[in-house]
Parts: C-alpha cells; structure tokens; sequence
C-alpha cells in the first residue's frame, strides 16, 4: 500500500482518484511514498528516504526544494493550466477595477454611512472617480503561458491593443494567441507603448524583480501595474516609489504585503488567483492523475524537474531508471539486459537538463544481480522495478 501525506486541504475530487485499497492518505502519514500538497513550504523538512514523489496542485513550485529533489531523483509534477482559466477571470476584473475605478469610489462609498444627503454627496464625488474604457487602450502581457495567453486573447477580444513579451513561448502557446496579438521581442519596446501591464511569468532566481524601477521608469505616466503571478518578480520598493511620485496609478496584486497594505493606489486582494471550486478541482484531479500514474507505472507527466516520459504498459514487468544526462546510457541499459536475455517489449528514454528518465517495458524479472550490475553504471541515481 503506498503511503501519501497529505499537507494541504485537497479537493475530494482528487483524492478519490486514489484507489483506497492501494493507497493510504493522511496529514501525518510518516515515511511517505508521496507528498501532495499546495502551498505548504517544505524547504525545511526532512525527506524520508523512501520518498518517490511530490505532486503540487498548483503551478508554482517555489516552496518546494526542487533541486535538492532533482538531486534525491524525486519528480516534482505541478498542473499546468488547470488553473488558468481562474486566474484568467481575476486579470480581467483587475483590468475592469481599476480602468474604472471601482476600487477608490468604493471606498469613497463606505465614507458616507453618516451623510445627511447621500444622493447629494454620490453625485458630487463621482466626479473624482471618471474611468476610462478599454477599447483602444494598450494592454501588455509579460508571460504567455496558458494564463498569459488567455488573458491577451479575452483583452485583445474586448478591444484593445494586446502586446506579448515571452522568449521562451512554446510553440502550442504561439499557435492559440489569437490573430491580432502583437508578440515582442523587445521588453522595452513594451513597456513603453503599454497603458496596463499584467504580469504571468514563474518566479526563479531569474525572473526575482523582474519589473524594478528601471521598468518601471519606462511605463506610460499612470499607467497600471498587475501582479498575480508571485510577489518576488516585481520589486516592491520600486513600485511604491513609483506610486508616490505618480508615475503609476494603480498596483493590483494577489500577494498582500505590510508594506503595501494601508498605502494609496494600491489594490490587494488574498492569493485569490486560483480560488475558485472548478479551479480547486481541476488542479486536484491533475495532481492525483499525475502522482497515481508515477507509482503505479512510473510515467511522469507534468513533472517540473523530470522529463515528461509516458510509456504505455503492456508487460506484467517495468523497470525505470533515473540518471545523470551523458552520452550512452541508454545503450548500456539495453545491451546489460540483452546479455542477461531479458526481452524488451518497449521503451522510451528522454533528457531534461541533468536528469535522464528510461521507462523499459520488460518480459523477465529482474534477478537481484542485475539490478545491481544496473545501479552500479556509472550515472545511475535509481532505479524501480514495478510489477
């Protein structure tokens, strides 16, 4: 029976995935197989040495140790997408509440409880609080993942210009931009001919204060700053500075700071980007479906440090292998096995950065002797035998 803790509430959807005669799941299973989790940060804990995987149901993984796992030849697998169409819905309120400025005529709202002419006093102070339309104005998009692009192509279908920054764009991505589209290469070229900006990029040592005040001193006066990918990628200090000297109107952002919180202009809302039940949902059954088809077969789909390798099953025995990338190893594999007279119906073998993964599809069992002439190749990290 496998072991999976549990760290975070799940949606049931997802935990009913698992079968509950082969799995055992709870928030204080010790030495687990597995770990599923949201935003719980494990960067601190102690990894059990029978860990075989982690599953997030969310995109980012910045609180889990994903180089120490890679090292551990742990997969991590995170759900691409399943969240994009909530997160999608929260830009474009974002977009809607501050191109009208619902969120200071609110708060005006909520001054006059004690009037003694409220229709007099909403009359007059509305003035204050004249939006603008988005048709026409310039949005620009830095990110075009699945979020990223579902936000250009529900702006650009609202009317306005819809500018794209992202080099490394994958190719499926480039195909659903929407017609219209302006992809840039340039992120500054961007960033000045822009009204709103609207931020969807991962957070990483590289992307850390991704927009600063150099980016931001490039922006349109009151121009829009939204945030909902990570607090870290845009740097705080500069966006209050900017704030205070006018230089934009509006910072919208789903990571609450106590230095943001209290200032003008500024509009916070409680990580509500993935907030929503279809969302929850969607996230769960992907992280489930992911984390179930590793132990049970040793696909990886959707892993953040592996490479994806899904093989179909169609032999009672599968041998993985988890390895350094370097030439050959793939041929030792199959040549040791050969020579031991084990048939290989199938297999596949892929490569991402350091890591190699091999799936074999094998007719035999594996005596223990070869298992060890296996984990003795020089590259090896692990190997599994599923059965």
């Amino acid at each position: 029976m496998y072991k999976i803790l549990k760290l975070n509430s799940i949606a049931p959807e997802g935990l009913e995935i698992f079968d509950k005669d082969k799995y055992h799941i709870g928030d204080e299973v010790t030495s687990p197989d597995a770990i599923l989790l949201r935003s719980f940060n494990i960067h601190e804990m102690v990894i059990a040495d029978n860990l075989l995987a982690i599953a997030r149901a969310g995109t980012g993984v910045n609180n889990i140790p994903v180089d120490k796992m890679s090292e551990l030849a742990i997969p991590v697998f995170n759900t691409p997408g399943a969240n994009a169409n909530a997160v999608k819905e929260l830009a474009l309120a974002a977009i809607l509440i501050s191109a009208r400025n619902i969120h200071r005529a609110i708060d005006y709202i909520n001054t006059l409880k004690d009037s003694d002419n409220i229709k007099s006093d909403v009359e007059t102070g509305k003035r204050n609080y004249v939006g603008f339309e988005l048709p026409n104005k310039t949005l620009g998009v830095i990110g075009l993942g699945s979020i990223g692009v579902k936000v250009a192509n529900a702006c650009f279908d609202l009317g306005m210009n819809v500018m794209g920054y992202d080099p490394m764009i994958s190719v499926d991505n480039a195909i659903n931009l929407v017609p219209g589209v302006k992809k840039i290469d340039d992120l500054n070229e961007l960033l000045k001919n822009i009204d709103i900006l609207t931020i969807h990029i991962p957070y990483s040592e590289q992307t850390k204060g991704f927009i600063g005040s150099k980016e931001i001193s490039m922006l349109n006066n009151h121009a829009t700053v939204i945030n909902l990918s990570r607090e870290e990628v845009v740097d705080i200090n500069s966006i209050i500075t900017a704030i205070e000297n006018k230089k934009i109107d509006t910072y919208v952002t789903d990571f609450p700071n106590s230095d943001l919180i209290g200032k003008p202009n500024v509009l916070l809302m409680p990580h509500l980007g993935a907030s929503t039940k279809e969302a929850e949902t969607n996230c769960a059954v992907m992280a489930a479906n992911s984390l179930k088809s590793f132990l049970e077969d040793g696909n990886v789909v959707n892993s953040v440090n592996f490479p994806n390798v899904d093989l179909v099953r169609d032999t009672e025995y599968r041998l993985t292998i988890t390895n350094i990338n370097k030439p050959n190893m793939l041929g030792q594999f199959t040549s040791l096995l050969g020579k031991a007279n084990i048939n290989i119906s199938d297999l596949s073998h892929k490569n991402f950065k350091h890591i190699g993964y091999t799936i074999l599809n094998i007719e035999n069992p594996l005596t223990e002797n070869i298992m060890q002439q296996i984990n003795h190749i020089d590259g090896v990290i692990k190997t599994n035998i599923i059965s």
